[in-house]
């Protein structure tokens, strides 16, 4: 098996795997990648993908693809055939993937959310890596044969739609409810102002997390208040499926009903838009979102890890120098 650089394959190398990939998110988390594996195509021809495939005579059986953000590096997917998912092969090829990512000037972070992609394999060779791993759900709501149960109170508060003027003060709300919690470990987006202003952007204005609804999003304030104490942001990744992007409440406001009141608004807006399923994330160390889910009957449909590194102040190893792993192709 050789592993090569992106920039060597053209789209047609890439289209039966992506095509087996879209029908795992199709089947697994009811999820269109038909966008997505599109414009990696796209940028495959451009010689513009950043990243690795593994090929096995001749075949592309494996790839991964990061990006530049700043001093930050994202992989933005990972993704192995089935008949080669054994461990080794993942290994192998995000070996290639972190040891460029750390190699290369002024890359203090590196991210990833890995969906349709790991295994205890992949999980403790990140560990070994000095990477911190967090548990994930990917759960799902089915509008068709579930309703929610309604909040027990409704606590004062007014609804109003999306409206982009509250981009900035939306950003504020982001970086105040995730101050010290545990999804700001696995994105660090979620710091900063400039961060979850970057993190808006690309949830509502490009297609990377579907399509944004404006009609299935909301804001919550405080009456009489120009502040945001809430948020929900919804976007559509398939036909007659949504998916709840963002869903926080300022810290002071949290425990009086307003999460609940929400998302009781959002999944009847959904429901009347003829949106037969919803899906999110949850980080599995937040318990208290994962029994808020499950109270509403989300069920989980997948599970996955998030992996974080940060370089260390004083670095034991030269960049781009890691310890050997023994990596077998049997």
């Amino acid at each position: 098996m050789e592993i090569l650089d992106l920039r060597q394959l053209r789209s047609r190398d890439l289209e039966p795997l992506l095509a087996e990939e879209q029908q795992l998110w199709q089947s697994r988390l009811q999820w269109d990648y038909s966008h997505t594996a599109a414009l990696i195509l796209r940028f495959a021809d451009a010689r513009a993908l950043t990243g690795y495939a593994a090929v096995e005579e001749g075949r592309t059986v494996g790839y991964s693809f990061f990006v530049y953000e700043d001093y930050k590096g994202l992989i933005g997917d990972a993704f192995v055939s089935n008949p080669f998912r054994n461990g080794p092969t993942e290994v192998r090829l995000m070996t290639h993937v972190i040891e460029t990512l750390e190699a290369t000037p002024g890359i203090r972070r590196i991210e990833a959310q890995l969906m349709n992609f790991g295994g205890e394999a992949v999980r403790q060779w990140f560990a070994g890596q000095n990477f911190r791993s967090h548990a994930r759900r990917f759960m799902g709501l089915s509008l068709e044969d579930s309703i929610p149960p309604s909040p027990n109170h409704s606590p004062e508060v007014e609804i109003v739609g999306w409206n982009p003027r509250w981009f900035a003060e939306a950003a504020r709300l982001i970086t105040s409810a995730y101050h010290g919690h545990v999804d700001s470990e696995i994105s660090d987006q979620y710091r900063s102002q400039a961060g979850a202003l970057r993190f808006l952007e690309n949830i509502v204005r490009y297609p990377g997390c579907g399509v944004f609804r404006e009609s299935g999003s909301l804001l919550a304030f405080r009456p009489g208040s120009s502040t945001l104490c809430g948020m929900v942001l919804t976007s559509a990744v398939g036909v007659g499926v949504a998916h709840i992007t963002q869903l926080c409440v300022e810290p002071e406001f949290q425990g009086l009903g307003i999460g609940s009141v929400l998302m009781d608004r959002v999944l009847a807006k959904l429901r009347e838009q003829n949106f037969r399923t919803v899906t999110l994330s949850v980080t599995e160390s937040n318990r208290s979102a994962v029994s808020f889910y499950e109270r509403l009957r989300f069920t989980t449909l997948n599970e996955f890890h998030a992996f974080a590194w940060d370089a260390p102040a004083n670095k034991g190893w030269l960049p781009g120098q890691r310890a050997n792993t023994v990596i077998s192709d049997k």
